[in-house]
């Protein structure tokens, strides 16, 4: 037979109430620790981050960040300044092009006419007409070149104010004419 002992629920019930208290007072303190170390790494963070803010501020507000800044806005303004007049300079030159009495396409188009043996000295373009002086090698080389220029379709008239025959038999004939343009629209 074996023995009953009376006090045994009283013995064993607090070894079991001892390991609880130890679990959770372990843990509790185990969370306050992390709580408290995290509070910790997030405080020097935290000031780390404000003391470069300090310095980026204070960077910032130097001197020389300043002169820079003014300068920067002074190029910026004067870069609004010549977007504008480039575009009004732009459309200029656009409009100067699409004129042929005074851009590349007119004196494009007389070259174009030019027979062998027709040389230029000189010319003069102007919003009336062209002037030319040139030699040829005969007379009907400068015959060739006015009829040219008559069918050109920018050139109103066509005058040829003076030849000049050569000194000497081997020399050109020295030519002058006057082209009017037509009007432009």
């Amino acid at each position: 037979m074996s023995d009953f002992n009376f006090f045994d629920p009283y013995t064993g019930g607090r070894k079991d109430f001892k390991k609880k208290y130890l679990y959770a007072s372990t843990l509790s303190i185990g969370l306050v620790l992390f709580m408290i170390s995290a509070y910790v790494v997030n405080y020097f963070n935290i000031s780390e981050l404000n003391s470069e803010i300090k310095y980026t501020k204070q960077n910032l507000n130097s001197k020389e960040n300043i002169v820079d800044l003014k300068e920067a806005e002074n190029e910026d303004k004067k870069l609004v300044i010549m977007n504008k007049y480039y575009g009004i300079v732009s459309n200029i030159s656009d409009g100067l092009k699409s004129n042929d009495f005074v851009g590349s396409k007119a004196i494009n188009k007389i070259n174009s006419c030019v027979p062998s043996g027709v040389y230029f000295k000189v010319m003069n373009l102007n919003a009336s007409g062209v002037q030319l002086q040139a030699e040829a090698k005969d007379r009907e080389s400068v015959a060739v070149f006015e009829r040219s220029l008559i069918k050109l379709d920018n050139i109103k008239e066509v005058n040829i104010t003076t030849i000049n025959s050569p000194a000497t038999e081997n020399a050109n004939l020295t030519f002058t004419l006057n082209c009017i343009l037509k009007e432009v629209d």
